[in-house]
């Protein structure tokens, strides 16, 4: 087993699902609130769901290339990620107004996350492999 692989349960994967949304949200809220923005969409709010679902739950893609390098498989984890996201973004036009930097805040909004929580998935990676690495010495 590669230790690029990552392993998400059902479980886990609802699990934090859960955890990024709520942080993401909290956070939009509270800058909201700096800002004086004392509201927020219904559909916002449910988008903001989807797209924490779609990133969380594409996860599975780092399990079809285990021996890929890592930075090939974040790469591309990224890539269809962020693609589907545009496409959504896309979709939802259809259904209501968007923003006129809608596509722009989305990219920056989901890269910003996606680096940190790909920061901490690559360390909890490699403080794994170094304690196993102990273990077996």
């Amino acid at each position: 087993m590669s230790d690029r692989l990552i392993r998400l349960s059902f479980k886990n994967a609802l699990l934090l699902i859960c955890v990024v949304y709520t942080l993401l949200t909290v956070i939009s809220s509270g800058l909201g609130l700096i800002q004086g923005q004392i509201t927020d969409t219904h559909s916002h709010i449910v988008m903001r769901f989807v797209v924490t679902s779609l990133g969380i739950g594409s996860i599975l893609l780092f399990n079809l290339f285990p021996k890929w390098p890592t930075t090939a498989i974040y790469a591309l984890h990224y890539a269809v990620t962020m693609g589907g996201i545009l496409v959504l973004v896309w979709i939802s036009g259809f259904l209501t107004e968007l923003h006129p930097n809608a596509y722009r805040d989305i990219f920056f909004n989901f890269t910003v996350v996606y680096i940190l929580i790909a920061a901490v998935l690559i360390g909890i990676g490699q403080y794994k492999k170094r304690r196993e690495e102990k273990r077996m010495a």
